[in-house]
Protein backbone atom coordinates (compact mmCIF):
# COMPACT_ATOMS: atom_id res chain seq x y z
CA UNK A 1 0.00 0.00 0.00
CA UNK A 2 3.01 2.47 0.74
CA UNK A 3 4.26 1.86 -2.57
CA UNK A 4 1.27 2.68 -4.56
CA UNK A 5 0.71 5.86 -2.53
CA UNK A 6 4.06 7.21 -3.14
CA UNK A 7 3.78 6.29 -7.34
CA UNK A 8 -0.08 7.95 -6.77
CA UNK A 9 2.06 11.05 -5.87
CA UNK A 10 4.39 11.11 -8.54
CA UNK A 11 1.77 10.47 -10.88
CA UNK A 12 -0.25 13.53 -9.55
CA UNK A 13 2.48 15.68 -9.58
CA UNK A 14 3.32 15.06 -12.94
CA UNK A 15 -0.25 14.89 -14.11
CA UNK A 16 -2.13 17.57 -12.62
CA UNK A 17 -0.42 21.06 -14.02
CA UNK A 18 -2.77 23.40 -11.81
CA UNK A 19 -1.69 22.12 -8.47
CA UNK A 20 -0.47 25.25 -6.53
CA UNK A 21 2.85 24.39 -4.66
CA UNK A 22 1.31 24.18 -1.22
CA UNK A 23 -0.42 21.40 -2.52
CA UNK A 24 2.30 19.35 -3.71
CA UNK A 25 4.22 20.72 -0.37
CA UNK A 26 2.08 18.70 1.83
CA UNK A 27 3.42 15.20 0.25
CA UNK A 28 7.21 16.01 1.60
CA UNK A 29 6.56 15.30 5.39
CA UNK A 30 5.29 11.97 4.62
CA UNK A 31 8.15 11.55 2.17
CA UNK A 32 10.41 12.27 5.31
CA UNK A 33 8.57 9.87 7.38
CA UNK A 34 8.74 7.08 5.30
CA UNK A 35 12.24 7.04 3.41
CA UNK A 36 13.47 5.20 6.05
CA UNK A 37 11.38 1.66 5.10
CA UNK A 38 13.87 -0.45 3.51
CA UNK A 39 11.58 -2.46 1.44
CA UNK A 40 12.72 -2.09 -2.35
CA UNK A 41 9.69 -0.93 -4.37
CA UNK A 42 8.70 1.12 -1.17
CA UNK A 43 12.23 2.84 -1.65
CA UNK A 44 11.86 3.24 -5.10
CA UNK A 45 8.71 4.97 -5.29
CA UNK A 46 9.28 7.10 -2.53
CA UNK A 47 12.29 8.06 -4.81
CA UNK A 48 10.24 8.81 -8.25
CA UNK A 49 7.89 10.76 -5.91
CA UNK A 50 10.77 13.20 -4.25
CA UNK A 51 12.45 13.21 -7.90
CA UNK A 52 8.67 14.57 -9.79
CA UNK A 53 8.57 16.82 -6.93
CA UNK A 54 11.55 18.43 -7.10
CA UNK A 55 11.74 18.33 -11.24
CA UNK A 56 8.42 20.12 -11.27
CA UNK A 57 9.37 23.56 -10.09
CA UNK A 58 12.40 26.00 -9.09
CA UNK A 59 10.40 26.79 -5.29
CA UNK A 60 9.70 23.00 -4.74
CA UNK A 61 13.35 21.98 -6.21
CA UNK A 62 14.72 23.90 -3.25
CA UNK A 63 12.58 22.31 -0.55
CA UNK A 64 12.80 19.12 -2.55
CA UNK A 65 17.13 19.44 -1.66
CA UNK A 66 16.36 20.65 1.44
CA UNK A 67 14.77 17.42 2.05
CA UNK A 68 17.55 15.60 0.45
CA UNK A 69 20.12 17.39 3.17
CA UNK A 70 18.25 16.24 5.95
CA UNK A 71 17.92 13.06 4.55
CA UNK A 72 21.28 11.78 4.03
CA UNK A 73 21.96 13.14 7.92
CA UNK A 74 19.82 10.36 9.08
CA UNK A 75 20.63 7.06 10.56
CA UNK A 76 18.91 5.08 7.68
CA UNK A 77 20.40 3.70 4.65
CA UNK A 78 17.48 3.69 2.81
CA UNK A 79 16.96 7.35 3.32
CA UNK A 80 20.52 7.78 2.17
CA UNK A 81 19.95 6.09 -0.84
CA UNK A 82 16.76 8.34 -1.43
CA UNK A 83 18.17 11.53 -0.96
CA UNK A 84 22.02 10.43 -2.70
CA UNK A 85 20.08 9.44 -5.84
CA UNK A 86 17.50 12.41 -6.05
CA UNK A 87 19.95 14.63 -5.19
CA UNK A 88 22.47 13.29 -8.35
CA UNK A 89 18.88 13.82 -10.32
CA UNK A 90 17.59 17.12 -9.30
CA UNK A 91 21.64 18.74 -9.17
CA UNK A 92 22.83 17.54 -13.12
CA UNK A 93 22.63 20.11 -15.66
CA UNK A 94 20.74 18.16 -17.93
CA UNK A 95 17.42 18.40 -15.33
CA UNK A 96 14.70 19.40 -17.14
CA UNK A 97 12.34 21.49 -14.69
CA UNK A 98 8.48 21.79 -15.95
CA UNK A 99 7.56 25.26 -14.50
CA UNK A 100 4.31 23.95 -13.48
CA UNK A 101 1.74 26.26 -12.68
CA UNK A 102 2.31 28.10 -15.77
CA UNK A 103 0.44 30.65 -14.32
CA UNK A 104 3.28 31.04 -11.70
CA UNK A 105 6.42 30.48 -13.58
CA UNK A 106 5.52 31.23 -17.27
CA UNK A 107 4.06 34.82 -18.53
Amino acid sequence: MKRAAFATMAAYVGADKKAENHTILDFLPYIEKVANDERNFVKKAVNWALRTIGKRNSDLQTEVLALCNRLILSQSTSAKWIASDALRELTSPTVKMQDHPRHIYRP
